[in-house]
């Protein structure tokens, strides 16, 4: 009997081999045909864009490109969301003071340093000027470059014959001729002035004539006219607004008795404030009033007062 041939017979171990090494030598020889046509093969370009390009854009010159790096290039972006925009902050609603205060600075003129220790306080103050002082027209226009208000502190006769309230009295016995020559001489006399306030008066507020022919002038004038009050009997007031004159009255003096007693004039200028809506408060170019007055701004913050100027105040 003859014998059949074997036709599977095992490969020899070269051959296996040789079989197995096959497919990764086509792929090496794969890549390399790719990488060898990106070098040879010069880039297209393409237009610039104004948006940013998350390809070859950006790559250092003498950059190699990998396997690796060419098959990430089609992966996506990842999305990244926006954070959210933070909502604009609403405009603070101005907090409406309980109350108004004005502070008038009287018997500017004649004192240099005792007035320029007021320059520093950056609240508006109304400076009552003199007239016929040394300091008076320089101090006036100096109060109105800081942006402060200036009047005239106009000298009215005192019940007390020994008082000399300085020069430009007004004095009861006068013409009515001579009253109104030297009221436009006094208001002539201070360099922008919106108002006027009494020096002394204690006699001249009581008398109603004097005030008649006041009142008329400085309505001609357009300015308004506050009371210092220095007797409680003066009319000057009841004649203003009869007169049509803007007026208003003083509340509180401040150092009406000494240093000493300014921190308790301010808790009574407070008060009076804040029970009736509005107050003034008179004080006088003396040594330390100033500074007084600086350590008490605190006090006006904290009971909700705004400080003004005394044109705001008279009706």
């Amino acid at each position: 009997m003859t014998p059949q041939l074997q036709t599977n017979l095992p490969l020899s171990p070269r051959r296996s081999f040789r079989h197995r090494l096959l497919p990764l030598l086509l792929i090496a020889a794969l890549a390399g045909q790719y990488l060898l046509w990106s070098a040879v093969i010069p880039p297209v370009v393409a237009p610039r864009s104004s948006q940013p390009d998350s390809g070859l854009a950006g790559l250092k010159p003498g950059f190699t490109p990998t396997v690796q790096w060419l098959l990430s290039m089609g992966r996506p972006e990842p999305f990244i969301p926006r954070r959210p925009e933070p909502p604009a902050p609403r405009p603070e609603t101005p907090v409406q003071p309980r109350a108004r205060v004005a502070i008038i600075i009287d018997d500017l003129g004649f004192v240099q340093e005792a007035t320029e220790a007021f320059w520093e306080l950056e609240i508006p103050l109304t400076f009552a000027v003199l007239p016929w002082g040394r300091y008076s027209e320089p101090h006036a226009r100096e109060a109105i470059r800081r942006k402060q208000e200036v009047i005239l502190h106009l000298p009215l006769e005192p019940l007390d014959p020994q008082t000399d309230p300085g020069p430009g009295v007004l004095r009861t016995d006068f013409t009515p001729e001579q009253l109104r020559r030297q009221i436009r001489a006094n208001l002539a006399a201070v360099p922008g002035i919106t108002g006027v306030n009494n020096h002394m008066g204690s006699k001249g507020t009581q008398d109603r004539r004097l005030m008649q022919i006041l009142m008329a002038e400085l309505k001609k004038a357009g300015l308004f006219f506050v009371d210092s009050r220095t007797i409680h009997t003066s009319v000057a007031a009841t004649v203003a607004r009869e007169y049509g004159v803007p007026t208003a009255v003083r509340d509180v003096f401040l150092d009406g008795s000494g240093l000493e007693t300014f921190p308790v004039q301010i808790d009574l200028l407070i008060e009076k404030a804040l029970a009736q809506g509005a107050a003034i408060g008179i004080a006088h170019t003396r040594p330390g009033v100033a500074a007084a007055l600086k350590e008490a701004i605190p006090r006006f913050e904290a009971a909700g007062i705004e400080l003004v100027h005394v044109s705001v105040l008279v009706k």
